[in-house]
């Protein structure tokens, strides 16, 4: 049997205030067809579907388009939830998707209530252990659903082994095991520094061993981290991210973005590889004085372009003025040396609600606020004094 593993998509992202609909709607055209050429049996999809727990009606209608396409060529789709999601909203949605062989997990099953999902195509029978992200709160009681006896060992990292081994454990002997979830592997590459992959939950705490991944599954398709990459410590020699589909953050800037393809037989290893994804907008950063920018901006094309100007001080309508001369700019950063603002700099505690508005306006834009903003950020601070 073959299937496409994919994760991370975060419908309803945003980039500066700026919708992504239409680019997330191309990728996941895009991924579809793959799909169907590639003449996969089901998709895998490892968490993060959306971007937040309440999406907007927009991010719902690219999920269900998708899910149209691939029901329409005959391709079942398994998908558990990821930190980003609303496990209640993605099990609400299995209720009417089962019928149509979209089977979706939100929350912790048994292998007999349902953690593990069987497909059936020509013969063959592959069973999906299939996870969702685990809360650190929540971890103890999976453990506990599972296995009545595992109640002492309060640590997140045992608490998930064992609710991963448990699953391992139902799978039955003769058909195809593969495993789908969401969770942190600690040593996977990440995002840098100003990437969108949440701290909170990539910490160690939130991680776990990718020596004490079950060795069970032919395949762990994983999710959570956006940079594609195979678990080379996986004990089963065959666990991965699929990654984000488009760049998400300018932490991503250069990542290829990808599906993976994996053919499965019982009882044998699996063969695995990447498809490159087209379809999503580049992220790139322009570096450098005022003209070395606009020169560079002439061939940046459709992409999404963070600028950060190389400049003395702060010079007031530059960064608008850079706004008007480039598209796609979603970002405009002033770097200058601030040496002299720190020999003068005084005690916030000192400073007024609307002083010290000024200067982080000053910082992030380059010049000072307009009157008309200065105007509307003093109503705002009469209206919150006055509820006090």
């Amino acid at each position: 049997m073959r299937f496409l593993h994919t994760a991370d998509w975060h419908l309803g992202r945003q980039i500066r205030g700026k919708s992504r609909s239409a680019e997330l709607e191309a990728v996941l055209i895009e991924i579809a067809n793959i799909a169907v050429e590639e003449r996969v049996d089901a998709v895998l999809i490892a968490g993060d579907i959306w971007d937040s727990a309440s999406p907007a009606a927009e991010a719902d209608r690219l999920l269900f388009d998708m899910l149209r396409r691939l029901v329409k060529q005959d391709i079942e789709v398994v998908m558990v939830s990821g930190n980003h999601d609303n496990p209640r909203k993605l099990e609400g949605i299995g209720r009417l998707s089962e019928m149509l062989k979209v089977q979706t997990r939100g929350f912790i099953r048994t292998p007999q209530q349902g953690g593990i999902v069987k497909i059936e195509r020509g013969g063959e029978c592959a069973e999906i252990a299939a996870i969702p992200w685990v809360p650190e709160g929540r971890a103890l009681d999976g453990v506990e659903l599972l296995n009545e006896e595992f109640k002492t060992r309060g640590i997140y990292e045992d608490s998930v082994e064992e609710i991963y081994s448990q699953l391992a454990q139902g799978f039955t002997p003769g058909a195809i095991h593969l495993m789908l979830g969401h969770l942190f592997v600690d040593g996977a590459l990440l995002a840098s520094v100003d990437g969108s992959e949440r701290r909170l939950h990539i910490e160690q705490a939130y991680g776990i061993n990718a020596s004490r991944l079950p060795s069970t599954p032919q395949y762990i398709a994983l999710g959570h981290i956006h940079q594609p990459q195979v678990i080379v410590d996986a004990p089963n020699g065959a666990a991965a991210y699929a990654g984000s589909i488009v760049q998400l953050d300018f932490g991503e800037i250069g990542q290829q973005k990808i599906v993976r393809i994996i053919d499965a037989l019982p009882e044998r290893p699996v063969e695995h590889r990447d498809v490159s994804l087209t379809a999503g907008r580049q992220l790139i950063e322009l570096r450098g004085s005022v003209t070395d920018v606009l020169e560079a901006g002439k061939s940046i094309g459709d992409d999404h372009v963070r600028v950060v100007l190389d400049v003395s001080t702060p010079e007031a309508g530059l960064v608008q003025r850079i706004r008007d001369s480039l598209p796609g700019i979603v970002d405009v950063r002033l770097d200058y040396d601030r040496s002299e603002d720190s020999e003068t700099e005084v005690d916030f505690a000192d400073l007024a609600p609307e002083q010290l508005f000024i200067r982080y306006y000053l910082s992030q834009h380059g010049a000072e606020p307009s009157e008309e903003v200065l105007r509307l950020f003093r109503e705002l601070v009469n209206e919150a004094v006055s509820t006090k």
